[in-house]
C-alpha cells in the first residue's frame, strides 16, 4: 500500500534537489563568501548570512562504518557488512524571502533500503532570531542530543543509550514550534524551544500518520551562564493510544560546556509510560550519559585535527524487568580529520547488560560531507 503523504514529500523534495542541479550547472559569478567550516548538510550550521533570495542550498553526508571485534555475536558479524552500514544525508534549503526560509533533509541508511524525511519545515524569524516560527516536520524540541546525532556532529559512532532506548531515536515530528533566544543581563541569554505535534504512537515510536486528535506538548529552556556553558531542562507530554487513553511523559535535564578544545556534556532522561494492567501496567524508563572530548590541532600540513571523546552511558528502559536492555556502557573514540570534509573514526566500548556477560566491542567509520 503506496503512502500518499510520504511519496508526496519525496517527489518535492526531488524536484527541489533537480531544481538545485540545475542551478549548480548554470554556474554562479558571485562566488559564495561562506568558509568551508560551514558547508555541512546541518539546517544549523549553515549560515545565510546577508539573504540571497531562490538560491538554494544543497549539501550532504555520507559515512561508511563497520563493526570489528572478536566479542560481537552472529548478527552482528552479519552487520559487519560496509554496504549496510551505509548512512546517508542529503539537505537542501533556500532562502524565500529575507525573514522566511525553508529546509529539508532526506536521511538514507541500511543500504539505501530505507528512506525517511527528517526534516521539512519552512521558518518565519519574526524579530531577529528572537522570535522564530516553524511549521513542518522537524526534530521535537527535547534535550541537546538531537544537535548532535548524526554522523557529522557525532563525536562517537554509537549514539547514547538514553537517546535510543528512552526517548525514539531521531524524534522527527510533524507539528507547530516556536523558538529563540532572550538577552539576559551580563552576558547570560535565555534559549527556549516549544513545540505542539502529532506525538508517538502506541509503540511509543515516532509516526507520519496521527492515529488520534490529542496534541503533544513539549520543549526545551536553557539558560547560558556563560558563553561556554549552559544548562537546560526539557518536558513532553501528549496520549499515544487510538482511544487517547494513555499518555507518556518526559523529563530531561542536561549541562554543556565548551573551551578551546575541550567539551563535555551530559543528559538525564526520565520517562513514564501509562499502559493497561493486562499489559503490565505502566512503568518508568530511565538514563543518563556524560561525554567528555578534546580536539587537538597540530601544525601539520594534511591533518586539520586529532580528537579524543570518551563517554559513560547508563539505561534502564523498564523498571518492572531486569533484562538485557539494562545495561552500563564505556566507550573511547579516536577521530582524526584530515580536511573540513573526511573524518575517521575509530570506537571502542565495552558494555556491561544486567543479565549477560560483559561484552567488548570496535567500531570503524569514515564520514565525507559537502
Amino acid at each position: 500500500m503506496i503512502n500518499l503523504h510520504n511519496t508526496l514529500l519525496i517527489s518535492v523534495f526531488a524536484v527541489l534537489l533537480l531544481c538545485n542541479i540545475s542551478i549548480f550547472a548554470q554556474g554562479n559569478e558571485n562566488k559564495s563568501t561562506k568558509t568551508d567550516d560551514e558547508y555541512f548538510f546541518d539546517v544549523d550550521e549553515v549560515k545565510f548570512g546577508e539573504p540571497k533570495l531562490l538560491k538554494p542550498e544543497f549539501h550532504g553526508n555520507i559515512s561508511f562504518g563497520a563493526p570489528f571485534s572478536d566479542g560481537l555475536d552472529e548478527a552482528e558479524k552479519d552487520s559487519s557488512n560496509v554496504f549496510k552500514q551505509t548512512e546517508v544525508s542529503l539537505w537542501f534549503g533556500v532562502q524565500i524571502l529575507k525573514n522566511l526560509s525553508f529546509f529539508s533533509e532526506l536521511e538514507i541508511e541500511d543500504g539505501f533500503d530505507e528512506y525517511e524525511i527528517e526534516r521539512f519545515a519552512l521558518d518565519w524569524n519574526i524579530f531577529n532570531d528572537r522570535f522564530v516560527v516553524r511549521i513542518g516536520k522537524f526534530y521535537y524540541p527535547f534535550g541537546i542530543e538531537r544537535f548532535m546525532e548524526n554522523p557529522v556532529n557525532n563525536k562517537l559512532i554509537s549514539r547514547p543509550y538514553p537517546s535510543i532506548k528512552v526517548i525514539p531515536g531521531t524524534w522527527s515530528d510533524e507539528g507547530l514550534e516556536v523558538f529563540g533566544n532572550v538577552p539576559l543581563y551580563y552576558k547570560t541569554r535565555l534559549n527556549y524551544d516549544f513545540a505542539a505535534t502529532n506525538g508517538l504512537d502506541e509503540k511509543g515510536e515516532q509516526q507520519f500518520e496521527d492515529n488520534n486528535d490529542n496534541i503533544t506538548l513539549g520543549g526545551r529552556l536553557g539558560l547560558e551562564i556563560l558563553p561556554d556553558l549552559e544548562i537546560g531542562s526539557s518536558y513532553s507530554t501528549g496520549k499515544y493510544d487510538d482511544d487517547e487513553k494513555y499518555k507518556v511523559d518526559f523529563i530531561g535535564v542536561d549541562a554543556f560546556y565548551r573551551k578551546g578544545g575541550f567539551e563535555v556534556r551530559g543528559e538525564y532522561i526520565w520517562s513514564n509510560v501509562e499502559q493497561p494492567t493486562s499489559d503490565g501496567g505502566s512503568f518508568d524508563r530511565k538514563g543518563y550519559y556524560i561525554q567528555t572530548s578534546y580536539q587537538y590541532s597540530p601544525d601539520i600540513n594534511y591533518l586539520k585535527y586529532v580528537e579524543f571523546v570518551s563517554r559513560f552511558d547508563s539505561v534502564d528502559p523498564d523498571d518492572l524487568v531486569t533484562d538485557e536492555d539494562d545495561a552500563d556502557r564505556i566507550a573511547f573514540g579516536i577521530n582524526i580529520s584530515p580536511t573540513n570534509h573526511i573524518m575517521l573514526k575509530l570506537q571502542y566500548e565495552t558494555e556491561n547488560a544486567a543479565t549477560e556477560v560483559r561484552e567488548h566491542k570496535g567500531f570503524i567509520q569514515l564520514n565525507i560531507r559537502w
